[in-house]
C-alpha cells in the first residue's frame, strides 16, 4: 500500500503513531517531508521512528545523516538502524553521527541482534561513544520469557530503549502474557511499541493485537 493508505489504515486501528521504513520512502526531500507531516497531522498520528537498513560502516554517515534531517522535519521521535549482526565495526561512524544527532536533538537507536550475550557488546559500544543520543531499539518476541536465554539481553538493554519492535508469531498465545511489558514498566519506558511481525491475515490480527496491547498497557 502507499504511505498515505498506510496512515489511513493505521488511524482506523486506533494507534497513536506509526513507524516508517526508509526503504519505502519515495523521496527524502524537504517538500515531501512537509507533505507527509500534513498527512500525519490529518490522521492524528505521531511518527514514532524512521527505521533504516544499516549500510556498510563506511557508508553510514552518507546514508543516515540526510535521513536524520528528513526525520527531524517529520518530528520523528528517533531514527532506528536495523539489520546488523554485530555493531563493533560501526563504532567510529556512529561516533561521527553524534554531533548531528545532538544538533537535531534526534536520538539514534541500534536494533539489538537476536543472539545470546549481545548486551555486553552493546553496553561497551554505548560506553565508548557516551552520548545521550545513542540508544537501543529493542526487539521483543511476544513468546519470550525470563527462562529464555535471550532474556538477559532485554534486562540489560531495556534502560537504554528508544523504541521497541514487537514480534508476534503465534496468535494462539498472542499477548495474553507479556513479561517483557513488565520489564519496560520497571525501567519507566515511555516510548512506542511497533508491531513488525504478526500472523496472517494481517489486518484482522492487527485489530485484535492492538486491542490486547491497549488492555495490557492499562493494567
Amino acid at each position: 500500500m502507499s504511505i498515505n493508505t498506510f496512515f489511513a489504515a493505521s488511524a482506523l486501528l486506533g494507534v497513536d503513531g506509526v513507524e516508517i521504513f526508509a526503504e519505502h520512502l519515495p523521496s527524502t526531500r524537504a517538500t515531501y517531508a512537509t507533505t507527509l507531516r500534513e498527512r500525519l497531522q490529518e490522521h492524528e498520528l505521531v511518527l514514532a521512528t524512521i527505521s533504516c537498513q544499516v549500510p556498510e560502516p563506511k557508508e553510514l554517515t552518507e546514508v543516515v545523516e540526510p535521513l536524520m534531517s528528513f526525520a527531524k522535519e517529520l518530528r520523528a521521535r528517533s531514527v532506528c538502524l536495523v539489520g546488523a549482526f554485530e555493531w563493533h565495526s560501526y563504532r567510529d561512524p556512529l561516533a561521527q553521527l553524534m554531533p548531528a544527532a545532538e544538533r537535531l536533538a534526534l536520538p539514534i537507536g541500534l536494533a539489538m541482534p537476536l543472539r545470546e550475550k549481545v548486551s555486553s557488546e552493546l553496553s561497551e559500544l554505548l560506553d565508548d561513544i557516551a552520548s545521550p543520543y545513542l540508544g537501543i531499539c529493542l526487539t521483543i518476541s511476544a513468546e519470550i520469557s525470563p527462562q529464555d536465554p535471550l532474556w538477559q539481553n532485554l534486562v540489560a538493554m531495556a534502560p537504554f530503549a528508544l523504541h521497541v519492535h514487537l514480534l508476534v508469531s503465534d496468535l494462539g498465545r498472542s499477548l495474553t502474557w507479556l513479561p517483557a511489558l513488565e520489564l519496560l514498566r520497571e525501567v519507566e519506558y515511555e516510548g512506542f511499541l511497533s508491531f513488525v511481525q504478526v500472523p496472517e491475515p494481517t489486518e484482522d490480527n492487527l485489530r485484535l493485537l492492538c486491542s490486547q496491547l491497549a488492555s495490557l498497557m492499562e493494567r
